[in-house]
């Protein structure tokens, strides 16, 4: 008798244990993160006769030594003693007309490894009207503190000196928000990249913070016929040529915003890509080989991936 009911002890273990992994397979909402397989990713593209170039660049948070985070510890709360044991990933802009850079923007966000949550994001302009907005995320919102010139005499001071300040807090929705994480726009890339492709959902759901609004992602599996890629990969001091054929993973992203309340729904962007986003994954490699989506001004945009470092 008794080995009978440790036999089937044994089998309702077996059951609910395979009816765990169902069911965190079916919400996509935990994965098995492998290791990171590049640092520094930049892309490239053009439209209207002007080219953009994007650099992710991923590293520790405590290798950031800034004048400006010293200035802004007042004000970030509890986010400025946790940056240290984060990631840091940052995203470099730029655009150039006719050889002429016309603008720089820079954003760096400080995240859990593991579970991706956003902890801190500075924003940076660097055109004729500059400025940094750092944004602070908590557990009922998000709070947002914009720094620019108090005067023309400062634009070309440091930030940390700049005298125009603002601080704003942005609510997430009454009675909750239904997402167990809440990151950042620029980490479904590095989501994507550090997952294998054939053990993600078909799909699944992501909530991040835009520039005042939450967002949910919803993160779809797509068909794709092979891709001929052309790229370079930076090992030690030197960049070798890669040409080669693929079948890539292709993820397509659609967005709704989760406003606190009955007001103006704010426009999802991820790059400057607004909709119809598709992100290109190398299986293999684990590599965002191409961007591609809708900007509401300036309409389809390709981002090519042309370097990366391991």
């Amino acid at each position: 008798m008794k080995s009978i009911i440790a036999v089937l002890l044994l089998i309702i273990c077996i059951a609910l244990s395979q009816s765990a992994d169902a069911q965190e397979d079916k919400g996509g909402r935990t994965f098995t993160q492998q290791s990171q397989p590049w640092t520094e990713l930049i892309y490239e593209g053009s439209k209207f006769l002007t080219s953009t170039t994007v650099k992710f660049k991923i590293s520790s948070g405590d290798q950031l030594s800034d004048d400006l985070i010293v200035e802004l510890e007042k004000d970030l709360g509890d986010c400025s003693g946790i940056l240290e044991k984060d990631k840091l990933l940052t995203v470099e802009t730029s655009s150039r007309s006719a050889g002429f850079i016309q603008n720089q923007y820079e954003e760096k966000i400080w995240f859990k490894e593991k579970t991706l949550r956003s902890d801190m994001r500075l924003r940076l302009s660097n055109g004729d009207s500059p400025w940094v907005k750092s944004y602070c995320w908590g557990e009922k919102g998000v709070r947002r503190q914009k720094i620019s010139p108090g005067n023309p005499s400062e634009n070309k001071q440091p930030p940390a000196k700049w005298r125009g300040r603002t601080v704003s807090f942005y609510a997430y929705p009454e009675g909750g928000t239904g997402c167990d994480t809440i990151s950042d726009p620029s980490l479904v890339l590095y989501l994507l990249s550090t997952v294998q492709s054939a053990r993600l959902p078909k799909y699944f759901e992501m909530c991040v913070f835009g520039r005042k609004q939450l967002h949910r992602l919803t993160i779809e599996q797509k068909k794709s016929p092979s891709l001929k890629i052309s790229s370079k990969v930076r090992l030690s001091s030197k960049e070798v040529a890669v040409e080669e054929k693929i079948t890539p993973a292709v993820f397509s992203i659609t967005t709704e915003a989760l406003t606190p309340d009955e007001g103006e729904l704010e426009t999802f962007s991820l790059l400057g890509l607004n909709k119809d986003i598709l992100i290109y994954m190398d299986r293999e490699k684990r590599l965002p080989v191409r961007i591609t989506g809708t900007n509401n001004t300036f309409g389809g945009i390709v981002l090519e991936l042309k370097v990366y470092s391991k």
